[in-house]
Formats: C-alpha cells, sequence, structure tokens
C-alpha cells in the first residue's frame, strides 16, 4: 500500500489517477498516524519551499518521515518533494530539508525562462539494477529550482545547466519530473521506481 503526504503543496489528484491506472492501492495520509504499516511513503508537490515545509511541520510529517525512513520505509518525493527530501534549498536561506538525500537545491537562472515547464529529455548518469535506463526519453518537468548532479544522482537533464533528475540512496529517491503528468512513459517509469521499491500492482503483488 502506497502512502501519499500531504504537504497542501498540490492535488494529489492526477498522481492518484497515475496510481489508479497502474493498478497501485494507496491512501492519503495527513499525519503520520495516518500512514499504512507497509509500503513506500510518496511526497509530492510544487510551489514555493517554506509553506510545503511549514505544513509538514504542522502535521507532524516532518518529524515522522525520517523516522519512518530510518526504520526501514521507502521513500519517494516527487517534484518539491524531492527538494523537500534535500538538505535544503535557495529559497529558504535560513531553513532547511529533511535531509534524507545530500546536497542544496539551486536556481536554474540565470540566463534561461524560469520556470522550466515542459518536456525535457533525460540521460541516465550511472546505472542501478532496480532502475531502469531511461536513454532519449522525455519527462514533463515544472521547476526553477534543482540539485545540482552528485554521488547519488541516477538522471540528469538539462536547462541552463545539467540538473539531477532522479536521486537514490537507500531506500529513498527524489524526482524532479513529474511521471505522472509524462503519458505512457512516464507510467511506466513510475512503475518501474516504485518497483525498485518493493512496490508492485496488487494484480502482480497477488499472484
Amino acid at each position: 500500500m502506497i502512502t501519499l503526504v500531504e504537504t497542501g503543496a498540490e492535488s494529489l489528484h492526477t498522481l492518484e489517477g497515475a496510481l489508479d491506472r497502474l493498478g497501485f492501492l494507496h491512501r492519503r495520509a495527513p499525519d503520520p498516524d495516518s500512514a499504512g504499516s507497509t509500503g513506500p511513503l510518496v511526497i509530492l508537490g510544487s510551489g514555493p519551499f517554506d509553506p510545503a515545509c511549514a505544513a509538514l511541520k504542522a502535521s507532524g510529517w516532518w518529524y515522522g518521515l525520517p523516522q519512518l525512513a530510518a526504520g526501514g520505509r521507502p521513500v519517494l518525493g516527487i517534484g518539491l518533494g524531492l527538494h523537500l527530501l534535500a538538505e535544503g534549498s535557495e529559497e529558504s536561506p535560513r531553513g532547511a530539508g529533511l535531509g534524507l538525500i545530500p546536497g542544496i537545491v539551486r536556481s536554474l537562472g540565470p540566463g534561461v525562462k524560469l520556470p522550466h515547464e515542459g518536456w525535457t529529455v533525460i540521460t541516465r548518469n550511472r546505472p542501478h539494477p532496480v532502475i531502469p535506463e531511461a536513454r532519449g526519453a522525455w519527462l514533463f518537468f515544472k521547476h526553477a529550482h534543482a540539485l545540482e548532479p552528485g554521488s547519488t544522482t541516477l538522471h540528469t537533464a538539462q536547462h541552463g545547466r545539467t540538473f539531477s533528475v532522479l536521486e537514490m540512496r537507500g531506500q529513498t529517491l527524489g524526482l524532479q519530473a513529474h511521471p505522472e503528468k509524462s503519458g505512457s512513459f512516464g507510467l511506466a517509469f513510475l512503475e518501474k521506481i516504485l518497483a525498485g521499491l518493493g512496490e508492485f500492482p496488487a494484480a502482480r503483488a497477488g499472484n
């Protein structure tokens, strides 16, 4: 069962629709006490960093998410969710992220149109046994900030500079693109990422 962490930063309807089409069981969780006992925790968002941090602190997820991750629960951050999992963001110089993924989120500018919104090709930065290669594949993005590639980066893309698309540190993943808005490839990519975290569609899991 996938637990969807509510941040108040973005509607979950599109992601829920994508998970339904793929056959994954999922539930919204406004606080850690509402989370399922097993399965990945997925945090989705877009927009400013600070309001999302405040929402997570108000709900208890700011403290609950790292505790569950430390206990072995897989975590996937999508869009702003990736930024929240990082150590911090230029959007909030005095603040901090959850620190589950290394690095500071920085602006894609200057010299490029912001936000970066639309389809962009992604490139595999290094192989991983449970994450698929996506050579020549395109995903949908909507962001003005991103992590620079580092030791935990699996895929990258370019807009003004090379930036991280997919991060993996243990059982924690961060995805800058929005696979739920990226057509058939995005759905397949999301399914394979969730499989890498040990989660499978309900029909397959029951076989």
